[in-house]
């Protein structure tokens, strides 16, 4: 996001968060926050796309909902009140073609109505027959949606497909198919809303998830302070947020604002000064020496942390002056003393998702086959981390990143426990602070020499990189 895009949020949220907690109603929230996903979805080649896939976003949070809430629940008449609110917001998203016609609020292109009218009908038909449904729906329908969502998140991170599915957009809209590129299918939030959705459908398959309501479900699915960047909430624990405001509103806007602060000088002050010479595609075969090439990584590694953690604490601000506690999703990860502790407090969200959806439960069908300890966490653990590589992108360059992090975990584990075998921690406190310091300078620079996997596309640059931070003959 631009710096004035988040002004206009941070804007956007004062009043809105001093407008909720007077009148507590989450529809104020549900209405904002589909208004800035069609607001913040960006523009591309193809032709009204950019319109449509909030729409798609729209029909797939209204799915999700149906096959994870209760009969009892989806038959209720508020729910056909929150239907017909968001065909409002449709309806005045139409009304902006015709009262902003040089999109000066920078809204996505707008097909005409009569392009449109007829797809929303088909649209809202199908939200109706969903929602009045008085069948439980069977684990294969969460399946299902399980399924096509990771289907979709397939296609838009594996650079061929997304470019196919580019090409085959532009032949449905008439647009020239040689200009297809993966690039063009930019879908705003869909990563996090994607696991947002998968955790309510594996809770319910658990029976954890409580009883949501639809404008409570959509607008903790796209919330808008972290529908971009995240943190990735629990919905039980957003939804106990949203339902009982405490505290003053002068409190939250002092806290909030600090926050805020905080997150823009990171952002806006320090990354993007970084990103003016960190390591990048373009400059990665510059330096002609080896303390110019480190000099670059450091600054990429320093500035993925600020952009990131920045971002962050702007959405933690924003949601606070809505009274919404946000997770926290950094904790000082460079200063943590092995990769285990650097990866239980960096994406601390993303981290937890995937201990609870894929980690934990993996470990516990492998210990069932009586499967050695060491075997166990080597697949958990490289399994684990390639998939959070993939989640970044189908591409070798991030499946590499992913090994190289699952491989470093295994080995930490490995030597961790034989050292505390053969050097017990010690009692002198300088000794251990030795240890400590002495790990935390090894931790960051394994992650930081990581990020090359991660930050140049082509696997024989990287080498090619290595070899020059390394003074090596390219």
């Amino acid at each position: 996001m631009t710096i004035q895009e988040i002004l206009v949020l941070i804007t956007a949220s004062l009043i809105l968060g001093f407008l909720f907690r007077q009148t507590r109603s989450v529809n104020l929230l549900l209405v904002a926050s589909l208004f800035f996903i069609y607001w913040l979805q960006p523009e591309t080649g193809l032709r009204y796309l950019g319109y449509w896939l909030p729409t798609l976003s729209l029909v797939i949070m209204v799915t999700a909902w149906a096959v994870t809430a209760s009969p009892e629940i989806r038959t209720q008449p508020a729910q056909l009140k929150t239907l017909a609110l968001i065909a409002a917001v449709l309806a005045a998203l139409q009304g902006m073609r015709l009262i902003d016609p040089a999109r000066l609020l920078e809204t996505v292109a707008i097909p005409r109505s009569l392009t449109t009218l007829p797809y929303l009908a088909l649209i809202f038909s199908y939200f109706f027959a969903i929602s009045r449904s008085r069948r439980s729906i069977h684990s294969a329908g969460l399946w299902a949606v399980f399924a096509a969502i990771i289907l979709i998140f397939i296609v838009l991170k594996t650079p061929t497909l997304a470019q196919q599915a580019s090409r085959a957009w532009r032949a449905l809209s008439g647009q020239n198919q040689s200009l297809a590129t993966s690039a063009e299918l930019s879908w705003l939030g869909f990563s996090y809303l994607a696991f947002r959705i998968l955790h309510t459908i594996r809770d319910k398959q658990a029976g954890r998830l409580p009883d949501i309501a639809l404008n409570e479900y959509i607008t903790y699915l796209v919330f808008f302070p972290a529908f971009v960047a995240g943190p990735i909430a629990r919905a039980d624990q957003f939804i106990a947020h949203l339902r009982e405001i405490s505290g003053t509103f002068k409190d939250d806007l002092i806290e909030g604002s600090e926050r805020i602060v905080i997150g823009l000088f990171k952002k806006f002050v320090l990354a993007d000064s970084l990103a003016l010479f960190a390591l990048s595609a373009q400059n990665a075969l510059q330096p002609i020496s080896a303390l110019g090439g480190w000099i670059l990584l450091y600054g990429f590694s320093l500035q993925i942390y600020l952009d990131f953690s920045g971002y962050t604490d702007i959405a933690l601000g924003l949601g606070r002056l809505f009274n919404i506690q946000l997770p926290e999703n950094f904790n000082r990860p460079y200063l943590k003393p092995n990769l285990t502790q650097f990866w239980s407090n960096w994406h601390m969200t993303l981290t937890n998702w995937f201990r609870a959806y894929f980690f934990n439960p993996i470990s516990r069908s492998l210990r069932k086959k009586k499967m050695p300890a060491v075997a166990i966490l080597f697949i958990t653990q490289i399994s684990t981390m390639v998939l959070v590589g993939l989640w970044h992108g189908v591409t070798i360059n991030f499946v590499i990143w992913g090994l190289w992090h699952g491989l470093g975990l295994l080995i930490q584990n490995r030597w961790s426990g034989w050292i505390k075998e053969y050097f017990p921690p010690s009692d002198k406190k300088w000794i251990q602070a030795l240890k400590d310091s002495a790990g935390t300078v090894l931790t960051f620079n394994y992650v930081t020499l990581g990020w090359i996997w991660f930050v140049l596309p082509d696997p024989d640059l990287a080498l090619d990189f290595f070899k020059i931070i390394f003074g090596i003959e390219i």
